[in-house]
């Protein structure tokens, strides 16, 4: 998916959300229990946040919401959508609250700034070529100590299928905790999966990944020589050691 395409789809759902809650754009009650649900699972491990970043904001409906239950945090929220973000700013007047246009793949922050960053259904819209891109910025606008709040589609394979809003873009369902925790300073400490009943291609996950820091997942230990002696004679071995280990 090129970038401007991007840009289109994210606007047409915000105009699809527009449509279907009418007069409750804001306010609605899926808002207010997607943040009651994370506001709950993030108590016991980032109990007063300070930075909070909603990356897929769209036009910043969970943020509205969020900025009454986190009562002293400051909010940044990401979206590629221009309509989606005007509509956010023209809304939402807080001095706590900013929103920018921007991609996952290049967030336009500064680096170990935010306590939470929240992907919630965003995973499965990105590009395959910029996955790996953006785990790695979210990796660097988190701090270490800080939590991922990820939501998406639980399957138990790797599923690919059409958007049916958009023929031209493919939507890509699989574990993306697992995707966080194969770096050892991320690790799972909740995981919380609903809809099961839907089938295996349908179920939601809700995981809460936190960062740690290294001297914690890394065991120091004494490096092992690179210079291998058995590969030299001993007037070989004295000369490369005299030459490199001064």
């Amino acid at each position: 998916m090129n970038k401007n395409l991007w840009i289109e789809e994210s606007d047409r759902y915000t105009e699809r959300a527009k449509e279907l809650l009418n007069e409750k754009f804001f306010g609605n009650k899926d808002q207010i229990d997607a943040s009651n649900r994370l506001f709950k699972v993030l108590s016991n491990y980032v109990p007063e946040p300070m930075n909070i970043l909603d990356i897929g904001c769209a036009y910043g409906g969970l943020i509205n919401e969020l900025k009454n239950v986190y009562k002293k945090a400051f909010f940044l929220g990401i979206d590629p959508g221009k309509k989606s973000i005007q509509i956010a700013n023209n809304n939402i007047q807080s001095k706590r609250v900013s929103f920018v246009e921007g991609f996952s793949d290049n967030l336009p922050i500064e680096d170990g700034k935010f306590d939470i960053v929240i992907m919630s259904m965003v995973m499965q819209w990105i590009p395959r070529s910029d996955l790996i891109k953006t785990i790695s910025e979210v990796d660097r606008a988190l701090k270490t100590g800080g939590v991922i709040y990820l939501e998406d589609y639980l399957s138990n394979q790797p599923v690919t299928s059409i958007s049916s809003h958009n023929r031209e873009i493919s939507i890509y369902k699989e574990n993306y905790s697992a995707y966080f925790s194969t770096y050892p300073w991320f690790k799972e400490v909740y995981r919380e999966v609903s809809q099961i009943e839907d089938g295996p291609d349908h179920q939601r996950n809700i995981s809460v990944l936190r960062k740690y820091d290294l001297q914690e997942v890394y065991t120091l230990k004494k490096g092992a020589s690179e210079l291998h002696t058995n590969l030299y004679s001993d007037d070989k071995y004295q000369l490369f050691k005299n030459l490199f280990y001064k």
